[in-house]
């Protein structure tokens, strides 16, 4: 199969098939003609991620150009998002994530709640859950936390003789992964800064009269959130 760096050549040909007869097909009772046509940009566009077509970058890109080329979307209407104070927001969020990555300041908070929990398996599962929880507030997204946690419990794993690769996984490899897969997506409740739809959502909220803090969110979540983390690993 036939590929331009991470676009698929012939994937992006299928997607753009699709995407032209949705466009010509007749519009639907209830909808106006550029709705329908903003329906057919964007449908392709989520189509063309799926399927692996090309990267979800590139094609929010191609949906946003083809909308405003085609007439569907003014310019205006096309980046009015990216001037809501949320969207800075999750920038900023971003380049912090960054930061602590390439720093390795959160491989070193993790290894210091090591030291302070992981006295057991149990231990280092909770370790895993209480870093995650501490770095969750820099960081809006989970695969990014993933990306700095997954290292670290797959060498403790490894150094404690338990690797898929010579069938011991079950010693210790499964249950931490496990633990740490289930409790990956409660700090992304816990706080308004951990998932990039938590502050989309607040400003929902906000345009309805409802007025959503970092303080709010956390006092609204904690309770549950803290509780699942308490629950899971054990």
């Amino acid at each position: 199969m036939k590929k331009s760096g991470d676009i698929n050549l012939k994937g992006t040909a299928v997607m753009l098939l699709i995407g032209l007869v949705l466009w010509f097909l007749p519009v639907p009772a209830g909808l106006t003609a550029p709705a329908w046509h903003l329906f057919a940009i964007f449908i392709t566009a989520i189509l063309a991620v799926m399927v692996k077509a090309m990267p979800i970058f590139v094609a929010a890109i191609l949906a946003m150009v083809a909308a405003i080329f085609t007439g569907t979307l003014t310019v205006e209407q096309a980046y009015s998002g990216f001037s809501k104070d949320f969207i800075l927001l999750i920038v900023a969020a971003f380049l912090v994530s960054s930061a602590v990555i390439k720093s390795g300041l959160g491989k070193r908070m993790a290894y210091h709640v090591i030291k302070r929990l992981g006295k057991s398996t149990l231990g280092l599962a909770y370790s895993m859950a209480v870093t995650d929880a501490v770095i969750a507030p820099a960081f809006p997204s989970n695969t990014a936390r993933s990306g700095v946690l997954y290292p670290i419990i797959r060498s403790i794993c490894v150094g404690a003789g338990s690797a898929p690769e010579d069938g011991t996984e079950k010693k210790m490899g499964n249950f931490l992964m496990m633990s740490g897969m289930a409790g990956l997506t409660i700090p992304s409740a816990l706080w308004l800064t951990a998932m990039a739809a938590n502050p989309t959502g607040a400003a929902i909220a906000a345009d309805y009269g409802v007025n959503i803090t970092f303080g709010s969110w956390f006092l609204a979540s904690s309770v549950p959130s803290l509780a699942a983390l308490a629950v899971i690993p054990y």
